[in-house]
């Protein structure tokens, strides 16, 4: 009796960031080795996400994937704002408001070598007010596409009532998020919108697959020191900067100890004076590569918590710092009230290692990016392609 032979489809995954990056390269990489058809990543920032970034690298070892850059219409004024605002000190502001001007023609997707025997799949990480959504949705429902929404980061805090904002959210036929994140999202009309409540990014899998994509050490960090790490969010009005400018000097003047700052990606600038055992790692290093090298994560509203829990590594909440509440109690005893307080629960990791038990870890990990028993990227990859094949029947 002959095996049913797999139906193969045009995967197409539109890369805005490095935190869609983060989100898509899991799927896209198992799409891949399933070898399940032909896997287009789309590149619609080149100036920000080079071809030569690990990820991509890793994911294009693979014959199957094609990667093609897309460039915003008038690109020679999107590269002289970029200029001018990284000179100035305000990339956030270009990528955040000028970035709305500069659109992406239609034309640019349609030349995309999907083959046309075969019915098509698109991930997005985002809505329709990024205009490269815009346009790739337009392509999309043009030619009936299988539209999927895998969202481009989680909620790692709690969410009291939807955002009140008019952002437009296309019909997704898809979605993949965890159900905290769904708390933070705009309503999605369509009823018929299948929901896959996982993670892929912080699966297991996955995590032993970034530690082959990112060498694990860092030059110039001294081995035989304690590392505490700060991770970034942006300085926006959910935390308090100056309380965490403080935070970082007063760490710094814990024995033998070493500090480094890794800043938010999106146009962040650190431009303050720290003492000489504080390091600020540029867009250089991934947070991956940072985490491997620290004994401890110091962070407010950032995931990156869990990237850090996967590796078993300490984590500490800067509550006072900031105005949100993680969603997930497991991690209670790591948070942070006060200066002295996180001097102390520093010592407390240097002694005894990271504060949270075992059990705290797995409810944490499952709660915001669901239950992983090693299969989750398996399953989240026939699911889709269980939706895909009735779609496209």
């Amino acid at each position: 009796m002959k095996s049913a032979t797999k139906k193969k489809y045009n995967y197409i995954f539109i890369i805005e960031s490095n935190n869609d990056l983060d989100m898509l390269a899991p799927i896209i990489w198992k799409f891949a080795s399933d070898n399940s058809g032909n896997i287009f990543v789309i590149n619609t920032s080149p100036g920000l996400l080079s071809a030569n970034d690990r990820r991509i690298i890793f994911i294009r070892k693979n014959s199957s994937v094609k990667y093609i850059e897309i460039s915003k219409d008038f690109k020679i004024l999107d590269d002289i704002s970029i200029y001018i605002y990284s000179k100035l000190k305000v990339g956030y502001f270009h990528r955040r408001y000028l970035n709305s001007l500069l659109r992406y023609s239609l034309k640019k997707f349609e030349k995309i070598p999907i083959s046309k025997e075969l019915s098509s799949v698109i991930f997005v990480s985002y809505f329709l007010d990024h205009n490269a959504v815009k346009s790739a949705i337009a392509w999309a429902e043009k030619y009936k596409f299988v539209k999927v929404f895998n969202n481009h980061g989680i909620t790692p805090f709690v969410v009291d009532k939807k955002p009140d904002h008019d952002i437009e959210a296309p019909l997704f036929n898809i979605c993949i998020f965890n159900k905290n994140s769904e708390n933070n999202l705009t309503y999605f009309e369509d009823k018929n919108t299948e929901k896959i409540y996982s993670v892929p990014r912080f699966s297991k899998e996955w995590c032993d697959k970034l530690s082959e994509i990112y060498p694990k050490k860092i030059t110039n960090i001294n081995n035989k020191k304690f590392r505490a790490t700060f991770m970034l969010s942006k300085w926006l009005e959910r935390d308090d900067k100056e309380k965490i400018l403080s935070a970082i000097n007063i760490v710094s003047k814990i024995e033998n100890i070493e500090v480094i700052i890794k800043p938010h990606t999106r146009g962040m600038v650190i431009d303050e004076e720290f003492p000489l055992n504080v390091l600020i790692a540029d867009e250089e290093y991934h947070s991956r590569q940072i985490i491997q090298d620290s004994d401890v994560v110091i962070f407010t509203r950032s995931s990156i918590f869990l990237d850090a829990m996967l590796l078993n590594r300490a984590v500490l909440h800067l509550s006072y710092a900031t105005k949100v509440d993680l969603a997930s109690k497991d991690l209670n005893s790591c948070k942070i009230y006060n200066q002295q307080d996180l001097v102390s629960k520093l010592n407390d990791i240097r002694n005894y290692g990271p504060l949270y038990s075992s059990k705290d870890r797995e409810n944490c990990i499952n709660f915001y990016a669901g239950k992983d028993d090693g299969k989750m990227l398996d399953n989240v990859i026939s699911k889709i392609k269980l939706i895909t094949d009735r779609l496209s029947k």
